[in-house]
């Protein structure tokens, strides 16, 4: 007779599969549709050239389009996605609750303010990677921050590190307004800013795979590095200390891993709401809570998630809308659907 255990696997195992699919055929679409429409043999032809697999004949202006700028956006939309996912699973497990995301403890509102003052001063202008630096640092710092208030002899409190990213939310949201006000006297500085904080992926570039890609995996693998504890710290902190695990060390190496793909994810895309908390709420309610599963699921849902809302942008709207805004206008209610309809599906434990 199978247990729990045997159909939560299926489940997993089904669920991976349904994503992979819907990633792929996202991925496919990204790439071969656009104001230049690319037909699906010319889009693999020069997929297959560009890994040596094809030799024959190829229209170099559709291979530009293709590799130079629809691929990078496309693998920029993943990563981004699987990253604010990853993190959220983190975030949710660490302080044992589902409502969880990268902004509750400040950490989303500190990369942004990097952000927005790297832009304000002119210092982005002077090199692509000079902005998402800003952000990622920004963010840990921020990370760090709220460790210090919320350390007090040696122990950190949880409740305190959720009390203390709420009150840098709030600074972090002011001074970053308080940016923008100033950046209103120059016109073109200021659009840049809200357009950068509405969530955008418009004109991304190889180099901006580069940078987001060793955050996502660093963060990634630092993750699954303590993913057991993480289980065992969602038991309950005693139950962990009993079993012999660190608790300090595997709580702040999990918060620092989520902070780095937070961080790496915000400076390339901009803020992108609610993918860290309703793609590893909607995972959970399917396989259950063992962050080996839910981590990496949750992932490959948040990239399903901004790679479809990213071809729904350049597709469908006929007005500049933002990823960003429609990540949020779609999240927003699905997520009260959710706890409305399924309130019971969706206990933590």
């Amino acid at each position: 007779m199978k247990g729990p255990s045997s159909s939560t696997g299926r489940n997993a195992t089904v669920l991976c599969g349904i994503l992979i699919l819907l990633v792929l055929l996202g991925g496919f679409l990204a790439v071969s549709n656009g104001s230049w429409a690319i037909g699906n043999q010319d889009v693999l032809r020069i997929l297959l050239g560009k890994f040596g697999l094809y030799h024959g004949p190829v229209d170099k202006i559709e291979s530009t389009i293709v590799w130079e700028g629809r691929m990078p956006r496309l693998i920029v939309a993943f990563l981004v996605g699987f990253s604010l996912a990853a993190a959220g699973a983190v975030m949710q497990g660490v302080f044992k609750n589902p409502m969880a995301s990268p902004g509750v403890i400040g950490i989303s509102s500190g990369a942004a303010l990097g952000a927005v003052a790297a832009l304000y001063l002119g210092l982005a202008a002077r090199s692509l990677f000079v902005l998402p630096l800003s952000a990622i640092l920004f963010a840990l710092a921020t990370l760090a921050l709220v460790f210090i208030i919320a350390t007090s002899r040696g122990h950190t409190s949880i409740s305190t590190l959720l009390l203390a990213g709420i009150a840098l939310n709030l600074i972090f949201g002011a001074l970053t307004s308080f940016v923008i006000t100033l950046s209103t006297r120059e016109f073109d500085v200021g659009r840049v800013i809200v357009t950068w904080l509405m969530g955008d992926l418009n004109n991304r570039s190889w180099e901006h795979v580069q940078i987001v890609l060793p955050t996502t995996v660093l963060g990634l693998m630092g993750t699954l590095f303590f993913v057991k504890d993480l289980n065992i710290l969602m038991i309950g902190e005693e139950t962990a200390a009993n079993l012999g695990v660190n608790i300090r060390l595997a709580r702040n190496m999990l918060l620092l891993a989520a902070s780095v793909q937070t961080g790496g994810a915000i400076a390339v895309s901009g803020v992108i709401g609610f993918v860290g908390l309703l793609a590893p709420h909607m995972v959970r309610g399917l396989i259950g809570p063992d962050n080996r599963k839910l981590i990496p699921l949750a992932g490959l849902l948040g990239a399903a998630f901004v790679i479809y809302a990213d071809l729904f942008v350049r597709l469908v709207v006929q007005v500049d809308l933002k990823i960003g805004v429609l990540t949020s206008l779609m999240g927003g209610p699905f997520f009260l659907y959710l706890i409305i309809r399924y309130r019971n599906r969706f206990d933590y434990l």
